[in-house]
């Protein structure tokens, strides 16, 4: 099987929104000739033809294991397909944002294939085979490796339905923002606080990978005073302390970094966790909601639809800031 550049693109969109997680062997073989094609077209770019073999990496564990791949190993291949899609369809070449990327995306990739040797110990599997990911200036990472249940060994739990599925009812207020170049939907219950981003500060947040609360603090009002959610509970001694991490959310069509054109910052909070995300514009009031409809891309939930025929994708708050958000403590 051989695609073009174009056909192989075209087969990573089509499986990145694709609300179907499973990955049979008739979904494999077309992603394997789609990664083989991309392979040669980046081959003189090292940040995403690393990715790309750590797509590569996943997508074998998946084939060869003899229980579905659990959700967080599929998660990882759609975000890299995504970041791939982005890549090329980027006008310009920046190996530094490519870079930037590759660190991300690599971190992710460390930490599945730390689950996979825990999992590979506990049911006495055999050490995975090395594979190169970056050049010699970086150490190889090995690829995450098929885990098979030792016949005596404990039962691999299969992946359990989504407990708390995310499915916003009709007139629930949505506020609209602009992340890079993409128009998302965000819940108003979700948002903490919209601040405006001084050039300077952006920069240092955008090094530093995270926002210290005391750069927000006002002259004359207090901070609590100033949020919503939970974490206005805190107290203004504990809410200067804090620094909170600087997040992407991920998903096709949103930038894999943090955008260097944002003019605000919007902190967000669901339920104990919170985490901040860089936007160029947020709509002065919210939108109700009219309906909504599934489609998980990443940290997209799926398509919102509001008055006027307006659709939009709707971000996940809870999703990423689980994964990637601060956990504060009641009080």
């Amino acid at each position: 099987m051989i695609f073009s550049i174009e056909e192989s693109i075209q087969k990573l969109k089509i499986e990145i929104l694709s609300q179907d997680w499973s990955l049979s062997q008739k979904k494999i073989e077309p992603l394997e000739a789609a990664f083989t094609c991309l392979k040669n077209r980046f081959k003189t770019r090292k940040s995403a033809l690393a990715i790309l073999t750590m797509a590569d990496s996943v997508l074998q564990f998946a084939k060869k294991r003899d229980t579905p791949a659990p959700p967080e190993f599929i998660d990882f291949l759609k975000e890299t397909m995504a970041h791939v899609v982005n890549m090329y369809e980027e006008s310009k070449f920046d190996p530094d944002r490519d870079e930037e990327l590759f660190k991300r995306v690599y971190a992710k990739f460390v930490r599945l294939r730390e689950r996979v040797r825990e999992e590979r110990n506990a049911l006495s599997d055999p050490a995975p085979e090395q594979a190169p990911v970056r050049g010699a200036a970086r150490p190889a990472a090995p690829p995450v490796a098929p885990t098979r249940p030792a016949r005596k060994g404990p039962p691999v739990a299969k992946p359990q339905p989504e407990a708390n599925p995310f499915q916003p009812k009709a007139g629930t207020l949505v506020y609209l923002a602009q992340i890079g170049e993409t128009q998302v939907g965000i819940l108003a219950a979700d948002i903490a606080l919209l601040k405006t981003l001084k050039p300077k500060r952006k920069k240092l947040y955008i090094k530093s990978s995270q926002i210290p609360l005391k750069d927000l603090c006002g002259f004359f009002r207090s901070l609590s005073s100033q949020l919503q959610g939970s974490l206005s509970s805190l107290k203004e001694s504990q809410l200067k302390r804090l620094a909170l991490p600087l997040i992407v959310p991920q998903g096709m069509g949103l930038p894999p970094i943090p955008d260097e054109e944002a003019t605000c910052l919007l902190i967000l909070s669901h339920e104990q966790r919170h985490g901040v995300v860089l936007c160029r514009q947020v709509e002065g009031e919210a939108r109700e909601l009219l309906s909504f409809s599934r489609a998980k891309n990443g940290d997209i939930a799926g398509l919102a639809r509001f008055a006027d025929e307006v659709e939009l994708p709707l971000l996940n708050v809870g999703q990423f800031l689980e994964r990637e958000g601060f956990l504060s403590l009641p009080g």
